[in-house]
């Protein structure tokens, strides 16, 4: 009687074994099918439709189907990271608003997140601000994932939509620091003002993430940056100081001088490469204090500024022959060979 509980239970799976591969083999010969019947679709319009965008035919042959409608947005897609020009992307985006909004409406409302994200690459791509108010309704949903969430105030900041100044002050997820430097990184200034007006508002990666793109898109923020400096939070003040280096913003020496001697090393590091920018000769005593720092990084920082500085490689050839510290001698040496 067990074995034959056994062959039946043996027999039963691999039944369902043998439909499940079935599916997968059927479904998957379906996939194929319709990838070469769209790649055949965009090979035969790929030139019409150029020669449309670029305003050399006035009539376009439009799709007729789900299928030649997906083969043409992608194409659309192709073009519009492959053409320049305002005129050309103008007549993408008027096309794309024009035939397609009902075809991405469908994809955003979709229960399977694949098809979500790829409308929401497709909207960003061909920039249609037409479907705000479709991508507002996902966001409020309660089906938004977190990489939907991530993507959709990407967007929402490129297209310089206002709401997402809140949204990214009280996300649905936490949001990562790169995830906050890519939302940051496409707002405008209109929108980053107003980030800036609630900055302690932001939870501590939004924040640091903030500070990063003062730095990167060289925003003159010196009182901003400024009051950073004088933050409890380490971090705040490592990356206001990193700000400035990358602006080449100049620091008075007293005020460096407490961040070159901070009891932690990311700290000094970062006045050092500041005291770089800022090529001014009476930091030179500050720096030189620093090519004995405990910390490699941080004297081959201070290496680096000294030899930026006026008088530089003096001081560089002095501290080789006669610094008492072993390293310090060994990194001025190191800096002298590496430029000779």
């Amino acid at each position: 009687m067990a074995l034959l509980v056994v062959t039946a239970a043996a027999v039963a799976l691999f039944t369902l074994l043998s439909n499940l591969f079935l599916y997968l083999v059927v479904r998957k010969w379906r996939e194929n099918r319709r990838q070469v019947r769209i790649c055949a679709y965009k090979e035969r319009h790929r030139l019409g439709l150029l020669r449309y965008l670029l305003g050399e035919e006035e009539q376009l042959l439009l799709p007729a189907s789900p299928l030649e409608r997906e083969a043409m947005i992608e194409l659309l897609d192709h073009f519009a990271a492959l053409l320049k020009g305002e005129q050309v992307q103008a007549r993408i985006r008027a096309l794309a608003e024009e035939h397609f909004q009902g075809w991405l409406r469908r994809r955003l409302s979709s229960r399977h997140w694949s098809e979500r994200m790829n409308a929401l690459f497709l909207i960003e791509d061909l920039r249609m601000k037409v479907m705000v108010p479709e991508m507002e309704r996902l966001y409020r949903s309660d089906r938004v994932t977190r990489g939907e969430e991530a993507k959709l105030l990407a967007i929402f900041a490129q297209f310089d939509y206002s709401p997402v100044v809140a949204y990214v002050l009280e996300p649905k997820y936490e949001l990562t620091e790169f995830a906050y430097r890519v939302i940051f990184g496409h707002m405008s200034e209109r929108l980053l003002r107003q980030v800036e007006q609630r900055f302690d508002e932001l939870p501590p990666a939004g924040k640091c993430a903030f500070v990063d793109m003062i730095g990167i898109r060289r925003r003159e923020e010196r009182s901003f940056l400024l009051e950073l400096l004088a933050s409890d939070e380490l971090e705040l003040r490592v990356r206001a100081l990193k700000a400035m280096a990358e602006i080449g913003m100049k620091l008075e020496a007293a005020r460096l001088e407490q961040h070159l001697c901070s009891p932690y090393w990311q700290e000094r590091l970062m006045a050092a490469r500041l005291a770089g920018k800022c090529r001014e000769e009476r930091l030179l005593p500050l720096l030189y204090e620093r090519l004995s720092d405990r910390s490699f990084v941080v004297r081959s920082e201070a290496a680096a500024a000294i030899a930026r500085l006026p008088g530089g490689r003096a001081v560089l050839r002095t501290a080789a022959r006669t610094a008492s510290d072993r390293y310090a001698r060994d990194m001025a040496r190191q800096w002298l060979w590496g430029e000779e």
